[in-house]
């Protein structure tokens, strides 16, 4: 699990995830320089709103920037990774966030831009990829593998060797039982019991787990 280092962050959404995020980033170490959002007028944060997505370059060169953090949250999981690629393409550095009361496996692996929040346990030879968030109580065993962008509410449970894929979102609770697999853009409900592999884009819900009829939500 890599050390923050600490710098000035930029927070990208203002919102109610993007002030989680900032306190997290603190808790590291970190200087939450501000947040960046659709409108430049967006909520009272506390912390200064610099201005929108659109002027990030010219506000890294003036405000002496060290990264940025995606701070949107789990109703906007496209908006997510587009935010993700922006930074990228603008090369800013996008640490992992991981709070000081988090227990990560020194085996395991996390890439650049996930969130870690307090209370999360990563097992043996967990893989995160970029860009991931992994919210307070998440549990993720031995040698799971969680693709770039998905997102795990407070107390997903992954037991051993679960796969979950790009896009993909859990919900509050979700349990996920050994060797199964969530698929790309696959939604878990909050609350559900995963007792076999989740199609791409399917969303289930209950207990066991069901693919979601029509109009069903969650």
């Amino acid at each position: 699990m890599p050390d923050p280092v600490a710098g000035r962050l930029l927070i990208l959404g203002a919102g109610g995830h993007g002030r989680a995020v900032a306190d997290l980033a603190r808790a590291c170490g970190f200087t939450v320089a501000g947040f960046t959002d659709r409108s430049a007028s967006a909520g009272n944060t506390g912390t200064p709103v610099l201005g929108t997505d659109a002027e990030l370059a010219a506000l890294i060169r003036a405000q002496r920037i060290d990264g940025g953090i995606v701070g949107v949250g789990n109703t906007a999981l496209a908006r997510r990774a587009q935010l993700y690629r922006i930074l990228v393409t603008a090369r800013v550095p996008q640490p992992a966030v991981i709070h000081p009361r988090a227990v990560a496996s020194p085996s395991s692996e996390i890439g650049a831009g996930t969130v870690v929040f307090a209370g999360c346990v990563l097992g043996s030879e967990v893989r995160i990829g970029v860009n991931v968030v992994l919210y307070s109580g998440a549990v993720v065993e031995h040698e799971c593998s969680i693709s770039d962008h998905a997102y795990l509410s407070p107390g997903v449970v992954l037991s051993g060797q679960v796969t979950v894929e790009a896009d993909a979102f859990l919900g509050a609770g979700a349990i996920v039982l050994p060797g199964l697999r969530i698929g790309r853009g696959a939604v878990v409900a909050a609350g559900a019991v995963v007792t076999a592999d989740v199609p791409a884009g399917e969303t289930v819900m209950g207990v066991p787990a069901r693919a979601a009829r029509s109009g069903e939500t969650g």
